[in-house]
């Protein structure tokens, strides 16, 4: 019995929004590969499911906020999240605020200003302990009712995004609002530019999930789009030439 060469017994990535197989074919820059079913493109860089995830949204030591260099970048980063939590903090109704990839903090301390209860988690996180206000969790380990839950560019960086969504549609209450923004494609090419250059290592984001793709599946979910916003984000070191190109996109959907 002649044996097949060892790429015969390869399996192939599937994609991280619609589990399907990726079809082989040239890699895009960065070694992304897009989705023929969903249009997904995702990073076949990351780190694999057995390797520990080094939890880009929140670092291992955190500095204190007196401790941080104060910018321009900086404090444009600060008024919008402190813009989205007032929105937020309106539009949704009366309960608890779930904030899913917390990283640096600025969007949960926002919301708390407004006065919601609001939990943070942080997928992911290895080595030293999270800030405090912030738990080491997966969403798909919190039960409960939250009156909205955001994902603040952290949805494409999770294991499985798909599976992530579907259970933040089942922890809304009725009239919950979910709220989700994602770079758009132009500023995905344009943040790994950035990165490889300043600051190499492995992608941001695992997976830029089409706007339509993302939609079909929240109204699969039972949920109603309120609103498909194009945003500008300023760009953070390692990742400027981002702001050159591309901002990110915001969706809303309501229960």
């Amino acid at each position: 019995m002649i044996a097949g060469p060892p790429d015969a017994t390869r399996t192939l990535p599937t994609c991280a929004w619609c589990e399907q197989p990726l079809v082989a074919r040239p890699l895009r820059a960065f070694a992304q590969l897009r989705c023929e079913q969903c249009g997904t493109t995702n990073a076949l860089d990351w780190p694999a499911e057995r390797e520990p995830l080094r939890a880009p949204l929140l670092p291992a030591a955190p500095l204190r906020a007196s401790q941080r260099i104060c910018t321009l970048g900086e404090a444009a980063r600060r008024r919008a999240r402190l813009r989205l939590a007032t929105r937020i903090a309106r539009i949704a109704p009366p309960g608890p605020v779930l904030d899913v990839g917390s990283g640096d903090g600025m969007l949960l301390d926002a919301l708390r200003a407004t006065g919601r209860l609001t939990t943070g988690i942080a997928p992911g996180q290895t080595g030293g302990e999270p800030r405090a206000g912030i738990r080491a969790a997966d969403i798909t380990e919190l039960g409960g009712r939250y009156s909205a839950i955001v994902f603040w560019q952290s949805l494409g960086r999770l294991r499985a995004p798909g599976l992530a969504l579907d259970h933040a549609a089942a922890l809304l209450k009725p009239g919950g609002l979910l709220a989700i923004a994602q770079p758009r494609s132009t500023r995905v090419q344009a943040r790994a530019i950035g990165e490889r250059i300043v600051a190499p290592g492995p992608p941001r984001h695992r997976a830029l999930i089409p706007s339509q793709a993302l939609t079909e599946r929240l109204r699969a979910l039972g949920l109603q789009v309120e609103s498909i916003d194009h945003l500008l984000d300023l760009p953070t070191p390692g990742g400027w030439l981002q702001g050159l190109l591309g901002g990110v996109t915001a969706i809303e959907a309501r229960r």
